[in-house]
């Protein structure tokens, strides 16, 4: 039996860091039950031929209509997952404490919004991940893909679905985790009150991938509702460690 989990994550050009969403949401996991474990980063071109090399099962169509994603992750005992909410449920089974109360609630709701305020500003956000976060050897593949995936290359999403109609579209949704950030602040500082919980880690992770996005898309965001800002800060010490 091997030491150390691996945590398989898309790199940031430079220095290579984590940026998405969907890895942040396993890494912060990692972070805050303090497991020992170690990233080993794959630019996109490499993912599926890396994961098809140790047989990993493709992700359902009906689910993801992209067979092999990040992240990915490799257990102590050699057995390999893929998909976020898959690994949390192994991480949370294998190590219990702290746990990430997966039953709550919240967490569905969380799940249910934030791809609504996605799909509202992907004219904002999309174009700015291959300009300021990827590196040379992934945007192609980024480039190619979100194309198919929208009808129109970057360029154009970002003309026409992009700039202050983007936000004014968002702004009822971005409502509503106000009110879901709100909601229990009585009771502490997270989205359940008192305890964090994944809920959290899949906001928080959403709004790494801004920050890091640039182009005043975070500001704007902790503009529009101050609580997200809040929520940020009180996950600080699980944000840290991104590599």
């Amino acid at each position: 039996m091997t030491s150390d989990i691996i945590l398989y994550d898309i790199p940031s050009k430079g220095r290579q860091a984590c940026w998405s969403l969907n890895p942040w949401k396993t890494r912060l996991i990692l972070n805050y039950k303090r497991l020992t474990y170690t990233t080993h980063f794959l630019e996109y071109p490499a993912i599926a031929p890396f994961l098809t090399s140790i047989s990993m099962p493709p992700n359902p169509a009906s689910l993801n209509p992209t067979p092999y994603t990040m992240p990915a992750i490799r257990l102590p005992d050699e057995t390999y997952i893929m998909d976020s909410k898959a690994i949390a449920i192994a991480l949370e089974k294998l190590y219990p404490n702290p746990p990430l109360h997966l039953d709550s609630p919240i967490l569905a709701r969380v799940e249910e919004l934030w791809p609504q305020v996605m799909a509202a500003l992907r004219g904002v956000v999309m174009p700015l991940i291959p300009r300021n976060i990827l590196s040379e050897k992934s945007i192609p593949y980024f480039n190619e893909t979100r194309q198919e995936r929208f009808g129109m290359p970057l360029e154009q999403l970002e003309k026409v679905a992009g700039g202050e109609k983007a936000w004014e579209d968002a702004r009822p949704i971005i409502g509503q985790f106000g009110d879901l950030l709100r909601e229990k602040e009585k009771e502490g500082p997270f989205l359940g009150g008192g305890e964090v919980g994944y809920a959290d880690f899949v906001l928080v992770g959403a709004m790494e991938l801004l920050r890091r996005a640039g182009g005043g898309v975070w500001e704007r965001l902790v503009k529009e509702e101050e609580g997200f800002e809040r929520l940020w800060r009180e996950c600080g010490e699980w944000v840290q460690r991104d590599d």
